[in-house]
C-alpha cells in the first residue's frame, strides 16, 4: 500500500538528475504547490508520453476509468497490485499502453505496532499505526511506476487525468514496516516503461519488483502531525518529514 508521499516539489530536479527529461514539457502552473503530505484524491504531477511527446501534467491519485459514466467508480484505485496486473480487467488494458511515472522524492508507510495506555487506571494495550517517512540514500528524486487514465466528461469534453500507482512485495527494508512497497523504477528502465508501443506484458512485468533496500532509508515520523492522525487537520509542510526518536532501529 501507498497513499501518502511528498512528490517532487520541482520538475526542474528531474531535468537535472536525469538526462532522459531534459526535453520534458509542463505547464508553468506544474510546480505551484509543494506537496510534503500528498494524498489519494490530490491532483499531483506525473509523466507520461502523449501526443508522441513526454510531458509532465496533474493527475488524480486515484485511476478513473475512460470508460466511466460519470467519472467517478467505486473501487479503491489508488493502488494495483503487481500479481496478476496484466489480466486485470481494470488495469489490464491500461498496463499495456497507459503507463506513467510518478515523481516523488519520498513516500510514508504505516507500520501496525502495539502502544500501552492507561484507561480507567488500568494499562491497556492498543494497535496503533506509526508512519514511517521512506526515501532515497542519496536524496535522489525517484519514481514510482504507474498506469494513467484520462476521462472526458462527453457535455463539456474536459478531460479528467488520474492516476493508480503499482504495488509490489517488499524489500529487506519495506519489509519491516509493511508488507507491500510501491515499484520504484531504474533509470535504465524509464523509457521501455513510458513508451506505449511497447507492448510485451511480460517484460514489463520483470521490472514490478521491489527496488534494493541498499539503496533507501526510513525514519518514524509523527503519526499526531501527519493529516490520517490528528482528527482531520490537514499538515503539508516540512515539518511532516521531521524524524521522532520512536522505533529508530526501523533503518538499517
Amino acid at each position: 500500500m501507498c497513499y501518502r508521499a511528498h512528490s517532487v516539489l520541482k520538475l526542474q530536479r528531474l531535468k537535472d538528475e536525469y538526462d532522459l527529461f531534459e526535453t520534458l514539457k509542463a505547464p508553468k502552473e506544474i510546480d505551484d504547490h509543494p506537496r510534503y503530505n500528498a494524498l489519494r484524491f490530490d491532483l499531483l504531477p506525473i509523466v507520461a508520453r502523449r501526443d508522441d511527446g513526454l510531458q509532465a501534467f496533474k493527475a488524480q491519485w486515484w485511476l478513473v476509468p475512460h470508460w466511466s459514466k460519470d467519472g467517478k467508480i467505486k473501487a479503491t484505485t489508488f493502488n494495483c497490485r503487481a500479481e496478476g496486473i496484466e489480466e486485470s480487467r481494470l488495469f489490464g488494458p491500461y498496463f499495456r499502453s497507459s503507463r506513467c511515472l510518478f515523481p516523488v522524492e519520498g513516500f510514508y508507510e504505516d507500520r501496525r505496532e502495539s502502544e500501552t495506555v492507561v484507561v480507567r487506571e488500568r494499562e491497556k494495550s492498543l494497535q496503533v499505526k506509526q508512519p514511517f517517512y521512506i526515501n532515497m540514500k542519496d536524496e535522489r528524486p525517484f519514481l514510482l511506476a504507474g498506469l494513467y487514465a484520462v476521462w472526458v466528461n462527453k457535455q463539456t469534453g474536459e478531460e479528467k487525468p488520474s492516476f493508480t500507482v503499482i504495488t509490489t512485495g517488499p524489500n529487506n527494508l519495506m519489509k519491516d514496516i509493511h508488507d507491500r512497497m510501491p515499484v520504484i523504477l531504474d533509470e535504465k528502465d524509464f523509457e521501455q516503461w513510458l513508451d506505449p508501443a511497447f507492448q510485451e506484458t511480460e517484460k514489463l512485468k520483470k521490472l514490478l519488483v521491489p527496488y534494493p533496500a541498499t539503496r533507501m532509508k526510513a525514519k518514524p515520523v509523527s503519526r499526531d502531525y501527519l493529516f490520517y492522525y490528528n482528527k482531520g487537520e490537514r499538515h503539508d509542510d516540512p515539518a511532516c518529514l521531521d524524524a521522532i526518536t520512536k522505533n529508530p532501529t526501523a533503518s538499517p
